[in-house]
Order: structure tokens, then C-alpha cells, then sequence
């Protein structure tokens, strides 16, 4: 087989996953030779019409392209694997391989595939990540809450907001699937409903959590995304939430913003800073999220000793 074959394929199948279809490869070996390099076993067929090149690395995009090209075209990645190709929050560990089908074109996918099968989905649901077909990301959350609990899609959806998705395209895109029996569309257009018309995007999902939690009559207002100074108007830090009048502030500590010896020391310098200010620092990590009531209990014995009612 010739050299500049077989280059011409691996250099073809190494930008996109090491995964193309039967007739890209054809375009540089016949038929003969493509069953011959398969049964030499530098190339393998998974599916047929699909050709990977033997001893590629597995990778979560390697399987999905796979999956995706398997029926001339007729799958796109969805739900949960839609999620981690849009860089969605708590989806970048995600290894549920995911497809969505129409009903024309079932197939019987490998054991860790999921499929769903649908009417034939519209062009304008449909996009393209890294080589690998895609629902939008206003369809992949409108389909997410089908597989996903209320939560895991309220933080999905605060993810997508933070990037400057449209919330107008996530309604309409809703609207236009929703129908009886659908939970997904439900559940996205009840979170849309929940929205204030103008409001800030909370930095993290873990910040929204936060927030819910100290929603306690017990505690006063909390301001978001305050900026301590200096008494001469010096900046020292933006924490994400305040109680201004007893100069206390609470940081969501997640391992993202909040671990590593760069992050320790920056963190170490600015609450010393905010301390010389007269502010105090309480960080509520992932594990007090559990126990919320507890989590309230505490902050509100903090608000009253820093306030001198004890």
C-alpha cells in the first residue's frame, strides 16, 4: 500500500479524533485496500462506514465522533455530551457518550451509547464543535432537563447566561419544542420564568447556591459582588457577597477559584488587606453546602457578635 495513502488518511483522521467515514477514506484508497488495512489492523471499523485508525487513544471526542457519524449523518451529539462540548459548568468531566437520532435511521450502538430518536431535528438546531455534529446550545438545554435533575439544569442554564447566550433564543427555542410529556422544555421555561428581566449573572454556580442558602429572614440583605476599600478609596477586593454594616463578607470556596499555592497566597494577601480594613473573610466550601440550615446558623451568630447584640 502506498506511503502517501496511507499518510494522506492518518493526517486526515488525526483532525478529526482519529475517527472519518468509510467514503472520506475512499477518496484515498479503494475498497480493497481499505478491508486490507483493517485486516492488517492499522485500521479498524467500529461501525460500519466508519473508519478509526488502530491504537488511537479512546478519548471521550474519539467515541462520540464515532457514534455521531455512524449513520451517514443522521446523529448529532445531545443532552449530556451536548453539555461538555459547550464548556457548560459541571459537565467537563462528563463521559456519557450521547446521540440523538431520528426515528428513520435507529441503530444499534455499542453498550455505553445513549440514543434517543426523534423526528428529524431542524437545521437551525444543529451546529458543529471540534468536527463533531451538535445540538445548539439553546437545544441542548431544552433537551437537558430530560436526563438531568432540576438543579444540575438550573446550573447549566447559569453557565450558558454567563457566556451571553440569549435568553430570548433559550425561550423561543423552548417554546417551539415544548409539548405535553416533554419535561425538559418544562423545567427550562419555568427557570427562564424565574429570571428577573435585568438582574446580574451570578459568577459561579456555586455562588447561585450560596445565595439560596442565606435567602434567611435571620440575616440582613446580602449585597453581591461588593467591592472593599480602603478608608481613601483604595481598592482591595470584590467578594461575592456582604453584610456592609458589620463589614463581613462570605466567598463561595470552590476547589476552581480557591485551591492551588497561587490562589492560597493571593487569597491570604487580600484577606489581610480586607482584615487591616476591618472586614472579616468567612468562605463556605462545597462540603457546608450539604447543611445549609447549619451553614445560615452560624453566619447569623457571626452578623450578631460583629453587630454587638451578644
Amino acid at each position: 500500500m502506498p506511503d502517501s495513502a496511507i499518510a494522506a488518511v492518518t493526517e486526515l483522521a488525526a483532525d478529526s479524533h482519529s475517527v472519518i467515514t468509510r467514503s472520506q477514506a475512499a477518496a484515498h484508497l479503494s475498497n480493497e485496500r481499505i478491508a486490507t488495512a483493517i485486516r492488517q489492523g492499522w485500521l479498524t471499523e467500529p461501525y460500519p462506514g466508519v473508519i478509526c485508525i488502530a491504537g488511537s487513544v479512546p478519548t471521550f471526542e474519539h467515541r462520540l465522533r464515532a457514534a455521531t457519524v455512524a449513520i451517514n449523518g443522521h446523529a448529532c451529539a445531545s443532552h449530556r455530551s451536548a453539555a461538555r462540548l459547550h464548556g457548560l459548568d459541571g459537565w467537563s468531566d462528563c463521559e456519557v457518550v450521547e446521540v440523538t437520532t431520528d426515528r428513520l435511521h435507529r441503530w444499534q450502538f455499542d453498550t455505553g451509547v445513549v440514543s434517543h430518536h426523534l423526528t428529524p431535528l431542524e437545521p437551525v438546531d444543529l451546529t458543529e464543535i471540534g468536527g463533531i455534529a451538535v445540538t445548539t446550545l439553546a437545544r441542548t438545554l431544552a433537551d437537558l432537563g430530560s436526563v438531568v435533575n432540576v438543579d444540575q439544569l438550573a446550573q447549566a442554564l447559569t453557565s450558558a447566561r454567563r457566556s451571553g447566550c440569549s435568553l430570548h433564543w433559550l425561550r423561543r427555542t423552548a417554546e417551539r419544542l415544548d409539548r405535553p410529556g416533554q419535561p425538559g422544555t418544562s423545567r427550562l421555561l419555568r427557570l427562564l420564568d424565574a429570571i428577573p428581566f435585568e438582574g446580574r449573572v451570578p459568577g459561579s454556580w456555586f455562588e447561585e447556591l450560596l445565595a439560596r442558602c442565606l435567602d434567611d429572614p435571620r440575616l440582613p440583605a446580602l449585597v453581591p459582588q461588593y467591592e472593599i476599600c480602603t478608608p481613601v478609596g483604595e481598592f482591595v477586593a470584590r467578594v461575592d457577597f456582604a453584610i456592609p454594616h458589620v463589614k463581613l463578607a462570605i466567598e463561595a470556596h470552590s476547589r476552581r477559584h480557591h485551591f492551588g499555592p497561587l490562589a492560597e497566597a493571593r487569597d491570604a494577601d487580600r484577606d489581610l488587606r480586607a482584615a487591616a480594613c476591618g472586614w472579616e473573610m468567612l468562605y463556605v466550601g462545597w462540603h457546608a453546602m450539604k447543611h445549609p440550615a447549619d451553614v445560615v446558623s452560624l453566619i447569623a451568630d457571626v452578623v450578631a457578635a460583629r453587630s454587638g447584640a451578644r
